[in-house]
């Protein structure tokens, strides 16, 4: 290879690094202008705690002011920590009485474990409101009567006063005595305690009461003599015990159903005595709605009940004004009590509940 060949190839490998590092020096530079140009300076709120980073909420939209829940507003009152159940859940424990659909509940949640002489004046103090008071402890999750516990100590209680009944709305001032005394004996054991306020709570009461007027009804199917005719009380007596009746104390009979409640009412109406024989001019037959588990179905029991009373009775059946009550009136009568299930299941308060009985007692 000659001198004139070596000199060529040296000066283009001289000529391939020159290029080669002028466009390194140009890549450099253009790296760093588009650093330049992306950073910007507003932190990384990813790396920066206190760069303010906010979260998605769903359903928020621009200018909707948020809420924060207010123990005083709630319907529902939520569990203490760590229940790991929302309320309802913990109302529908086997064993559970209070319920927020018909108490104001105030809870106490203590660091150590509340034993059951330290909740005797709690319970003491709470049996002086006219009011049905329910206090129950959290037992593995599930809430359940102090009195029926197996524990004798609870880190978590609810106190549940009942807001209505027969009787009428509880009034404000007794909720807020209620509520102070829950307070005070969760400050004495150094616990803390959630209440409802008085005022929402007075409101559901009487937004409770106004549900209790509506639904606590009494249907009645009534049997009285043809032309006047009586009805021997003996008779009557020995027609009610064949048909699953028992007498009781104030002379009436009871029919129960299969959980032990009563069903079914027998009255004698216009009852008299005379010497040793006692007759009747009427007899009732009475359902009481909200204590009844199936109402509807009660009704046809009573109504076939009623007529075989009067078929051996020679009677007939008629409503409260005296009026024959035939098949059309009968089919009116169940289409009402059918509608009053339905509301009274509607409210979470079913005919017949436990619910029920307690709130139209």
């Amino acid at each position: 290879m000659s001198d004139l060949q070596l000199a060529l190839i040296a000066l283009g490998a001289a000529f391939v690094a020159a290029v080669a590092g002028f466009n390194a020096l140009q890549e450099r530079r253009a790296r760093r202008r588009a650093e330049a140009a992306f950073r910007g300076t507003h932190p990384d709120t990813l790396m920066d705690p206190a760069a303010g980073r906010r979260e998605p909420v769903l359903g928020e939209l621009p200018g909707e002011e948020r809420e924060e829940p207010s123990l005083g507003a709630i319907d529902e009152v939520m569990p203490p920590a760590g229940a790991g159940e929302p309320a309802q859940a913990a109302d529908e424990s086997p064993a559970a009485e209070v319920s927020s659909r018909i108490d104001t509940i105030a809870l106490v949640l203590a660091d150590e474990p509340v034993a059951r002489e330290q909740l005797e004046p709690l319970l003491d103090a709470l049996e002086a409101h006219a009011t049905p008071v329910h206090v129950e402890g959290l037992v593995d999750e599930h809430w359940m009567p102090v009195e029926d516990s197996p524990r004798d100590a609870w880190r978590e209680l609810r106190a549940g006063l009942q807001l209505a009944s027969r009787a009428g709305p509880v009034a404000e001032e007794e909720i807020a005595a209620f509520n102070e005394t829950v307070a005070g004996f969760a400050a004495s054991i150094n616990a803390v305690s959630q209440r409802e306020s008085p005022a929402a709570a007075a409101a559901r009461s009487r937004e409770l009461d106004r549900f209790c007027a509506e639904a606590d009804i009494e249907v009645a199917v009534n049997v009285v003599g043809r032309a006047g005719a009586t009805f021997a009380l003996p008779r009557v007596k020995a027609l009610a015990l064949e048909n699953g009746f028992a007498e009781t104390g104030s002379g009436h009979f009871e029919r129960r159903a299969p959980d032990g409640s009563v069903a079914m009412t027998l009255r004698i109406a216009d009852g008299e005595q005379r010497r040793d024989v006692g007759y009747a001019t009427a007899l009732s037959f009475a359902l009481d709605v909200p204590h009844v588990a199936d109402p509807v179905a009660t009704l046809d029991d009573m109504g076939r009940l009623a007529e075989a009373f009067g078929l051996a009775l020679g009677g007939e059946l008629v409503d409260d004004e005296r009026r024959p009550l035939g098949a059309s009136g009968f089919a009116a009568i169940r289409r009402s009590l059918e509608a009053v299930a339905r509301r009274m299941e509607a409210h979470g308060i079913p005919a017949g509940g436990p619910l029920a009985r307690r709130l139209f007692s």
